[in-house]
């Protein structure tokens, strides 16, 4: 199984300019969800829309992800609870990231095909930080919205099971933005 080829087969076999990428393994929680990614999505100066996802516990799995936490790349707020609001401010505010976790992602068609889709050398895991950076890196910004939220039962599908060479790979590609300071944090 190939995570990125199954997503780069999908964008092909569409016909959407706006395209969601969505993990077989969630549920909708707000209503209006698709309204609140589309309205950022088809902003011009906007690369990938993402949301906020909670575990089936009410905490939260991912609010953004941040180059260089835990000296890789971490999901900020992590395990916090589903409103949590600390020292570094709200899990339900708007937010500019380097990086969205691929379980649920919005994305023009043309900024999709201007990067070359998802690198297929990731199997599972960190194809979508990598899909996230090089839209980032063309001038685009990456941008959280806590109002479309979902539960993310993760690891329900596949498990939890991460091909050595897809660690390997992303030390490889990611080493500028571990070892400089994350512009979002």
């Amino acid at each position: 199984f190939n995570y990125s080829r199954a997503i780069n087969l999908g964008a092909s076999e569409s016909v959407s300019e706006l395209m969601v990428l969505l993990n077989d393994d969630m549920q909708i929680i707000h209503p209006g969800w698709l309204e609140e990614l589309v309205q950022w999505a088809q902003r011009p100066e906007i690369g990938v829309v993402g949301t906020k996802l909670i575990r089936g516990n009410h905490t939260v799995q991912h609010a953004g992800i941040v180059m260089g936490l835990n000296a890789f790349a971490g999901h900020i707020y992590l395990n916090a609870p589903e409103e949590y609001n600390g020292l570094f401010g709200s899990v339900n505010w708007y937010r500019n990231y380097l990086a969205l976790t691929g379980a649920c992602q919005m994305v023009r068609r043309s900024v999709f095909e201007e990067v070359g889709g998802y690198d297929e050398d990731f199997r599972l895991a960190f194809g979508d930080i990598d899909f996230c950076l090089r839209v980032q890196a063309l001038g685009y910004r990456n941008v959280y919205t806590p109002f479309a939220c979902m539960y993310h039962f993760e690891g329900e599908s596949r498990g939890y099971s991460t091909p050595i060479s897809d660690i390997n790979n992303a030390y490889e590609k990611f080493h500028s933005y571990l070892f400089s300071p994350d512009p979002h944090y």
